[in-house]
């Protein structure tokens, strides 16, 4: 019998502790990879024109009102297509349950019908929507939880001038990750006495490559404004709009750390049991002729089987994990982030990697303490 034969022969007879660690393994392992996928997919982007638009807004503050005499000297800025002035406030449907929460936003209608390029609003509803000044344009995710459609009167309880907003549905988008209503600017000038001030400003940009310059180029026009702005790509404001919600990274980092750290813990226990059993066993391998660093690979092949078996099965319940959180979020205005948790070579090459180190750093103590212990102590322990 060879070294691979010797080291699976000790793993197959004990099959309970080959299972529950090997187990313990794969679920700490389709989490790790879950950790990984959903970091990743927070990083990239939703839609393809996200990488085509800036966002403009306070410096000081996410709420911050600009002056909307700043628009002219945006579209004055090299490299940019269209400008529209944007604006938004969280309302509510029926009563202040979070539930019924229907996020609002106000810009010209023309101006953002050109920069939102993924809204895919059918033309002949977009010029409804254009033609009534208390239009709402809505997205399909909040149409199908209201059961609203074209041709409905909505009321929504909102922080403007009479508690709430009435609106006449015009038109749904096909973009199917949009859940707000899209007021036009005119009539939520009206709503909330917000004439001459804009909370943010959206910025097409006429290529990806000229993102970089025009970021740069907007802020340096405002350097010395009375109002300071800052200017960012609607990548970077997306992942500052879910901080906002809670470090999202550091929750990620402290779960895999937890993950990592239990593992290690469960299968450090599993080894060092087996270490305690394989006493006369390494004792006699030891006087057959055997190293220490041989007896003590002999437990370190051990712990890579149930790394390797665990991490296997483990990127299998990473895609079921990935599977049934994208269906939960798919309704959602999440639902972006369900199309980027997809199983990568590199996500399950990092996490066989982790497991496998994982596995190797918990038999390192046992093995050490096994392979160092005279020949007669061993003997003398396991009688």
């Amino acid at each position: 019998m060879n070294r691979v034969g010797f080291v699976l022969r000790q793993v197959r007879a004990r099959p309970v502790r080959t299972l529950t660690t090997s187990l313990a393994f794969a679920i700490s392992v389709g989490l790790l990879g879950f950790l990984f996928l959903l970091d990743h997919a927070l990083r990239q982007e939703w839609s393809p024109y996200m990488a085509q638009r800036i966002i403009v807004l306070g410096k000081t503050s996410f709420f911050e009102q600009l002056p909307l005499a700043y628009l002219s000297k945006i579209e004055a800025v090299e490299g940019v297509e269209k400008v529209a002035p944007f604006d938004f406030m969280i309302a509510f449907h029926k009563d202040n349950r979070p539930e019924n929460q229907v996020p609002v936003s106000a810009s010209p209608g023309a101006e953002l019908l050109h920069i939102y390029r993924e809204a895919d609003v059918p033309p002949e509803a977009a010029r409804e929507w254009l033609a009534d000044p208390q239009g709402a344009l809505i997205g399909p995710i909040i149409a199908r939880k209201f059961g609203w459609k074209p041709g409905d009167r909505i009321v929504l309880k909102a922080p403007v001038r009479g508690g709430v907003i009435e609106a006449n549905v015009r038109a749904v988008m096909g973009y199917r990750l949009e859940a707000g209503v899209y007021l036009h600017r005119k009539y939520f000038e009206q709503l909330n006495d917000s004439e001459g001030r804009a909370a943010m400003f959206w910025v097409l940009v006429k290529s990806r490559d000229q993102m970089a310059h025009v970021t740069a180029a907007l802020d340096r026009a405002f350097e010395n404004a009375p109002v300071p702005v800052l200017a960012m790509t609607e990548k970077q404001w997306q992942l500052q709009f879910l901080q906002m919600l809670g470090n999202v990274k550091l929750l990620i980092g402290s779960l895999g750390l937890a993950t990592a750290f239990s593992l290690l813990l469960i299968t450090s226990n599993s080894l060092a049991m087996s270490a305690r059993e394989r006493r006369g066993e390494s004792a006699l391998l030891r006087i057959l002729g055997f190293s220490r660093g041989e007896v003590a690979a002999f437990l370190v092949g051990e712990a890579l089987i149930y790394g390797t078996v665990g991490a296997l099965a483990g990127t299998g319940l990473m895609a079921a994990f990935a599977h049934f959180v994208g269906i939960a979020l798919d309704n959602t205005q999440f639902a972006g982030i369900s199309g980027l948790l997809k199983p990568d070579a590199g996500t399950v090459v990092a996490s066989v990697a982790s497991a496998a180190l994982l596995a190797t750093f918990s038999a390192v103590v046992p093995a050490t303490g096994l392979s160092r212990r005279p020949i007669v102590e061993l003997l003398r322990q396991s009688g």
